[in-house]
């Protein structure tokens, strides 16, 4: 199969949202797809979504992604409620592929899916529920300390560049200080603050 278009992902994406909407399912948008939102543009085939899902709304998540065009595992979900981890909604014609992770029962989910904001994402107005600039910065160095890939420190980067002079800052050291991660922060804020103003110096 050919890789997922842009535009393929895009509308799988506005269906996805609307089913969630549909079942008063809160949810936030997060991950390379929220930072790319928030941030820089780069190339990402996938969804990750964090959704305070039930145990009464599996019947109608399976009811609205349908066999054979799209593939959900009632077992998987169900295990995934169970375990706090993500399973997986593929549309099986494009490949089109959304990671939903159940609201982690720990307090800076929580606190995130409190502060998430209604962004347009699309070109003709399309809105969902986002993870905050702020939160999404935080997740990423979170992401960063759990498996050591660069790619989340240049996505966290990316939006406190995009973002300059609109974040919360100091709430932002707060979360990634509780993480003993504040370090790092600095490290790529000094980064973003030299690319939005190379002249500046350092101190």
């Amino acid at each position: 199969m050919a890789q997922t278009t842009p535009q393929e992902l895009s509308q799988f994406f506005d269906y996805v949202v609307t089913v969630l909407e549909r079942l008063n399912i809160p949810y936030m948008v997060a991950g390379g797809f929220a930072a790319i939102v928030h941030g820089e543009p780069r190339l990402t085939i996938d969804v990750d979504i964090v959704a305070d899902i039930k145990s009464h709304h599996i019947k109608a998540l399976i009811q609205a992604f349908p066999s054979p065009d799209y593939y959900v595992s009632e077992e998987a979900m169900i295990d995934s409620l169970r375990r706090r981890f993500p399973f997986n909604i593929i549309q099986t014609t494009t490949g089109a592929k959304a990671d939903i992770v159940p609201l982690p029962d720990e307090l800076f989910s929580r606190i995130a899916l409190s502060r998430r904001q209604k962004m347009v994402y699309s070109s003709d107005g399309k809105e969902a529920y986002f993870i905050s600039a702020e939160d999404i910065v935080a997740a990423k160095l979170f992401a960063y300390q759990q498996t050591g890939s660069d790619k989340h420190l240049r996505d966290a980067r990316g939006v406190l560049v995009t973002q300059w002079n609109q974040l919360n800052l100091e709430l932002i050291r707060r979360m990634v200080d509780h993480r003993g991660l504040l370090a790092e922060f600095e490290k790529i804020y000094e980064a973003a603050r030299q690319e939005v103003d190379p002249t500046a110096s350092g101190g």
